[in-house]
């Protein structure tokens, strides 16, 4: 007894010593963080190898501008020997060929628009980008959203079925209820196992877009519907669509070429300094001018043919891009206002139905007032519904997204 109460008393203490700080077991790792959709694309845009290897680009375009100016390299002969006469002299020779400033200046300006042609370019990049997280994020919650149907539809199938067994095992009905029981059951764990692994898949492609080395986790709590705002419905301008902007940049680049071409069937101007020795005696100083010209002008005439034939084929390109994404746009609004038409029907008419004829329907069974095979009768129209509220939501998903890579702000 004694040492009973000895114990009790020196419980509190080696509880107390347990916990004292330097004996405090270190604190549990934190749990994966899980991403919305602005986090995502914030952590894509800036992280993809995508958007690094862009901005190398438009840094190595942005350096060839300082090529715009690029003098032909001096021309410099030195001479020694017998040159004028038996005594040994030296000459030396400098000649330096240069265009006329107006073509170096009509140069740079072309170098200038390949670099905003290069920025064109990873925008359109960076918004097919965008639109890849987005797409990817939304099919993975639609997947969670459709693997908590089929939990849910496997809850109560089970318990449809252990009911079968029981009332098959006590005699109240026959061995085709609790066999058709046991295979529907099967069927959706079947299906839930596959819509795991294409959830398994569609994390790995986001860790891709990512550059995550892990699969991505999102946060599954937020909307499964993609939200548009006014401004990413606004009209399809060079502004709002990366596609037509880069058709405008190129076409000014073809311009500034016919521009190059044109300057260069000027004349070159050359300058240059001469001095020599004679028999040895004091040296003799000559300064040199003159112009370069090219003898025959079919070359340079068909060059500026050829980039005039480039200009009117970029505003060709340009006219019938801008033609064929409007088309595409007017057609994405019809559907997307059909799409959304459904949707409402769904949320606001079908689903409550749905709902319903299950709550009912599971009353009615475990009531006893309906067989196994008039509960799967009767409740099969309600997981349709449900499944087809989330086909037509994918499907409005997938409008809005297509629109947003057309319309939408960067």
């Amino acid at each position: 007894m004694r040492l009973f109460l000895l114990i009790l008393v020196l419980i509190p203490s080696l509880l107390h010593a347990q916990n004292t700080p330097g004996t405090l077991p270190p604190p549990a790792p934190p749990g994966p963080v899980r991403l919305n959709l602005e986090q995502a694309l914030i952590t894509g845009l800036s992280q993809s190898l995508l958007t690094q290897t862009n901005g190398l680009q438009i840094e190595q375009q942005r350096a060839l501008v300082r090529t715009g100016y690029d003098l032909p390299r001096t021309v410099a002969d030195y001479q020694y020997g017998q040159v004028s006469g038996p005594l040994r002299d030296h000459t030396f020779n400098v000649v330096q060929q240069t265009a006329l400033p107006g073509v170096y200046a009509a140069q740079r300006r072309l170098l200038e628009s390949q670099v905003g042609t290069a920025e064109q370019r990873a925008r359109q990049q960076r918004r097919e980008l965008a639109y890849s997280i987005r797409s990817t994020y939304y099919e993975l919650l639609l997947g969670y959203r459709r693997t908590a149907l089929l939990r849910r539809q496997d809850s109560l199938y089970q318990r449809a079925a252990r009911a079968a067994r029981i009332r098959y095992q006590t005699g109240a009905t026959n061995r085709l209820e609790q066999v058709s029981a046991e295979a529907r059951l099967r069927e959706l764990q079947n299906r839930q196992a596959q819509l795991l692994t294409d959830q398994q898949v569609l994390g790995q492609q986001l860790a891709v877009l990512l550059n995550q080395p892990q699969p991505a986790l999102i946060d599954t709590t937020v909307s499964a519907q993609v939200r548009l705002m006014p401004a990413d419905t606004a009209g399809l301008t060079a502004a709002t669509n990366p596609t037509l902007g880069l058709l405008e940049q190129e076409r000014e680049v073809t311009r500034r070429q016919t521009r190059v071409e044109e300057l260069r069937r000027l004349p070159d101007l050359r300058l240059g300094y001469f001095t020599q020795t004679i028999n040895q005696e004091t040296s003799f100083h000559v300064a040199q001018a003159g112009v370069a010209l090219p003898l025959l002008g079919g070359a340079h005439k068909s060059r500026i043919a050829a980039a005039r034939l480039g200009e009117q084929a970029a505003d060709a390109q340009l006219r019938y891009a801008a033609a064929q994404l409007g088309g595409q746009l007017v057609g994405l609004r019809q559907r997307l206002r059909r799409a959304t038409a459904s949707l409402a029907y769904y949320e606001q008419t079908a689903l409550p139905q749905a709902r319903l004829i299950l709550d009912t329907a599971e009353k009615s069974f475990r009531a006893g007032d309906i067989e196994y095979v008039e509960y799967v009768v009767n409740t099969e129209p309600a997981w349709q519904i449900r499944t087809t509220y989330l086909d037509q939501l994918q499907r409005y998903n997938g409008l809005a997204l297509q629109l947003l890579l057309l319309t939408g702000q960067d």
